[in-house]
């Protein structure tokens, strides 16, 4: 007797939702109830091309898309100070960047408000080639390091025109690699002082998107990590604009600037030797400028142009200097 009057209730409910639509036929009220169900909740963890890509500066140097970069650093000689690196025999400087957002928890309500809860990850590799027919024991293409950012990010989109973001962690660490750790002429751990870098962050920024304009600033701070860390970037605020124009189809013109300034922490560190902790011998404070400009043309998901940085290195080895560098870079937002 329960299993009938639950099925006839059930045969109630749904006859009852099915006709509340206005259709004229029995399939279209189905369709019409999906679809208004559907609406109640967007998800796409990944980004959306169509709107996001608006609210990720193309220039600035920690946004989250995988790219490209192929040029000439035009200053490598006096950031790495060491003959045996053979600057002059290098053809070209590369650096590849594996970068994405992922949002699992992404909602909308009311049509012209999104939130959305997700992870921001980006590395770079810094590389360069030698010359045809030479190399060193390692080969034709030596590795400098690599640059790691990591975090944990909340959106507020307004109408796919604003775009608030805050992060309450944000984890950023660099590393010499095997190439100049393995090769003593290169780097030698018993005459230099650890080199070693990995510290905690805060952040906050916000995106507006007019016309064919995108404005966007923002504020870092760090919040671990101070003592344990060769550099640290205690505060950083910046700012930065793209400019699109369309051509053709999902073709435009596309150029951007990214300036900022940074506030950091430089440590001269000393471990012992199990290696679990850090002594500072000396320290002191920097306030470095940072820029970067670039021209192109985007194309759907891709953006093909020539950029200019110029700002402190991110390669370990060379934290203490500025980077200077031109070249082609390929970006792609995924």
């Amino acid at each position: 007797m329960i299993k009938i009057i639950f099925t006839f209730a059930v045969i109630l409910l749904l006859n009852s939702i099915i006709y509340s639509q206005e259709s004229n036929t029995f399939k279209d009220k189905m369709d019409n109830y999906t679809q208004k169900v559907k609406m109640k909740w967007e998800f796409n963890p990944l980004k959306n091309y169509e709107t996001d890509r608006y609210f990720s500066g193309w220039v600035d140097p920690d946004a989250y898309s995988s790219r490209f970069w192929l040029g000439d650093v035009l200053n490598i000689d006096r950031m790495y100070n060491n003959d045996h690196f053979n600057f002059d025999k290098m053809d070209f400087y590369y650096q590849p960047t594996l970068a994405t957002e992922v949002t699992p928890i992404a909602f909308r309500y009311n049509e012209v408000h999104r939130f959305k809860i997700g992870i921001g990850y980006l590395t770079h590799f810094f590389l360069s080639k030698y010359k045809k027919g030479y190399d060193q024991y390692y080969g034709q293409s030596l590795m400098y390091g690599t640059y790691m950012q990591v975090e944990v990010f909340f959106d507020y989109i307004f109408n796919n025109t604003f775009k608030l973001r805050f992060s309450p962690l944000r984890h950023i660490c660099a590393h010499i690699s095997g190439d100049i750790l393995g090769d003593e002429t290169l780097y030698n751990k018993e005459k230099e002082d650890f080199k070693d870098s990995g510290f905690e962050q805060m952040h906050v920024s916000a995106y507006y998107k007019y016309g064919w304009f995108t404005f966007y600033g923002g504020m870092n701070f760090a919040i671990i990590g101070f003592d344990k860390s060769n550099i640290v970037n205690l505060f950083s605020a910046f700012a930065g604009t793209d400019f699109r124009v369309p051509i053709w189809g999902e073709i435009s013109f596309i150029t951007g600037i990214y300036l900022g300034l940074n506030h950091d922490l430089i440590n001269n560190v000393s471990r012992y030797a199990n290696g679990q902790k850090y002594y500072i011998n000396d320290k002191h404070v920097e306030w470095i400028p940072e820029i970067s400009v670039g021209v192109g043309f985007e194309i759907y998901r891709v953006i093909i142009g020539l950029k200019y940085d110029y700002g402190r290195s991110k390669q370990l080895y060379a934290y203490k200097t500025m980077e200077s560098k031109i070249g082609l870079d390929i970006s792609l937002y995924l």
